[in-house]
């Protein structure tokens, strides 16, 4: 083999294994499919507006088959009445259409009541940890247990109209809710989403050295085919010491240059 070849492909191998532990990317994910980026926000949300105003628990099953999305948590107090104002602002006339609006619908979170006993802290069900008390609305949580509804374990974005949740004052946060509310599902995929393409993802296993000039994460179909062949070609070489693969692979390339669908 061309000596030429070889360096592009032994700085490929190497630069694979040191990613094999988790560094994270140098360039910008697009979100996935249905999902979309908000100004001020880190991730990439989704508003459910075909499944409408649902319980919590089907709002959380609901982002899992979104590909292993959450139902939204926060980085920072104030964010939810970000993400409020821009999913109000875009679909508010879906909102209003749909057959099961109420006004005080608003959307569901992911944290939870701790063990769901009433004086335990609320924690985000993904991770575990205690929520930043800074992100509830004034004077909540207020811990009330309503009879055969049960306790307001679940933790939302109320009103979904409402800017402001009082008449005179900015008031914004997160309320307690019994599980069993119709609110609207908002579902999240964090940065992470962009580490898990690592398995396919050539720019993102090697963002040193074959990243777009776009500054974006995915490369075009001849460039990504191309380093997946490198990479092949590598394993075959450093790995199986098997040349006459190697080659084969080479003569392979035009073959699937270009995708049939």
């Amino acid at each position: 083999m061309q000596s030429s070849k070889m360096f592009p492909i032994l700085f490929l191998f190497t630069t694979l294994l040191s990613r094999c532990h988790g560094g994270k990317p140098t360039c910008v994910e697009e979100c996935p499919e249905g999902f979309e980026r908000v100004s001020g926000l880190e991730h990439c949300y989704k508003l459910m507006l075909d499944l409408g105003p649902v319980s919590h628990d089907k709002a959380v099953a609901a982002c899992g088959y979104e590909g292993g999305a959450t139902s939204v948590t926060f980085d920072r107090p104030g964010d939810d009445q970000t993400l409020r104002n821009y999913m109000y602002k875009k679909y508010s006339n879906q909102i209003h259409d749909s057959n099961a609006y109420i006004d005080a619908s608003g959307f569901w979170t992911g944290y939870i009541r701790f063990n769901g006993n009433k004086y335990n802290k609320f924690v985000n069900l993904y991770s575990g940890l205690e929520i930043n008390p800074a992100m509830f609305n004034n004077k909540q949580p207020n811990n009330l247990v309503l009879g055969k509804f049960g306790e307001e374990a679940c933790l939302a974005r109320k009103k979904f109209p409402d800017a402001s949740l009082h008449k005179r004052k900015n008031w914004v946060g997160l309320d307690d809710y019994t599980c069993a509310f119709p609110h609207w599902a908002i579902c999240m995929h964090r940065n992470i989403y962009s580490l898990n393409q690592q398995a396919y993802n050539m720019a993102l296993m090697n963002y040193t050295e074959i990243l777009p000039t776009s500054g974006k994460c995915r490369l075009d179909w001849a460039d990504e085919n191309k380093y997946q062949i490198e990479m092949m070609v590598a394993r075959r070489l450093e790995v199986n010491h098997d040349h006459a693969r190697a080659d084969y692979y080479y003569k392979i390339e035009p073959l699937i240059s270009s995708p049939l669908c």
